[in-house]
């Protein structure tokens, strides 16, 4: 695993779009199956865009099987000038007006929940995500394992959001406790808030 620091963006959001094509937040943010992997690469995209200027992409050996988004706390803030620059704005024009507010609504809710469960200063695992058919050969552990270490090092803790239930026993294994479970206001997608204290 090494961190990217000129990351193939597209090839990388095209793997994730992939990877995440069945999450329950993405199935809600982009509800047609025949368009969802097309619309999250957008997304995907404007996080690797953001993170490779303002955080961390870990990738696999290959870089291109798998990756992990992180963000210093200091980097969460998206300003209007970051949404130009890193492409949101170029992105919602694709995915049309209703999509992109169901992203803002869901962001804007996981953030203030964010804000309530922690303010030191800490990293946040924006995203980490795997080729499908590459699941079930270690990667996704092989991803968090080198920054976790790093962050132990430094004395950091680590916040993270899932919707995949299947998610949440990996990040017990790594240390990560559950903080918030519930749905997301509409009732239609569970969310769990995850905190990992530097061990």
């Amino acid at each position: 695993m090494a961190i990217a620091k000129h990351p193939d963006t597209d090839a990388l959001a095209a793997m994730l779009s992939r990877a995440f094509y069945d999450d329950p937040l993405f199935v809600y943010f982009f509800p047609d199956d025949t368009k969802r992997e097309k619309l999250n690469h957008f997304t995907f995209r404007y996080m690797l865009n953001h993170a490779a200027n303002k955080g961390q992409i870990v990738v696999t050996d290959d870089g291109l099987s798998g990756a992990a988004i992180w963000s210093p706390s200091g980097a969460l803030h998206y300003s209007l000038l970051d949404l130009l620059r890193y492409g949101a704005v170029r992105g919602s024009l694709h995915q049309g007006p209703a999509a992109v507010l169901r992203q803002l609504k869901a962001l804007d809710i996981m953030q203030a929940m964010h804000k309530s469960i922690i303010t030191d200063s800490h990293y946040y695992l924006a995203t980490i995500g795997v080729e499908p058919d590459k699941h079930g050969k270690g990667l996704g552990s092989a991803l968090l394992r080198p920054t976790l270490a790093e962050l132990d090092e430094q004395q950091l803790p680590v916040y993270l959001d899932t919707h995949n239930e299947d998610n949440v026993s990996l990040y017990r294994r790594f240390g990560f406790e559950i903080v918030h479970h519930g749905f997301l206001p509409g009732g239609s997608v569970m969310h769990w808030a995850m905190l990992r204290l530097p061990g």
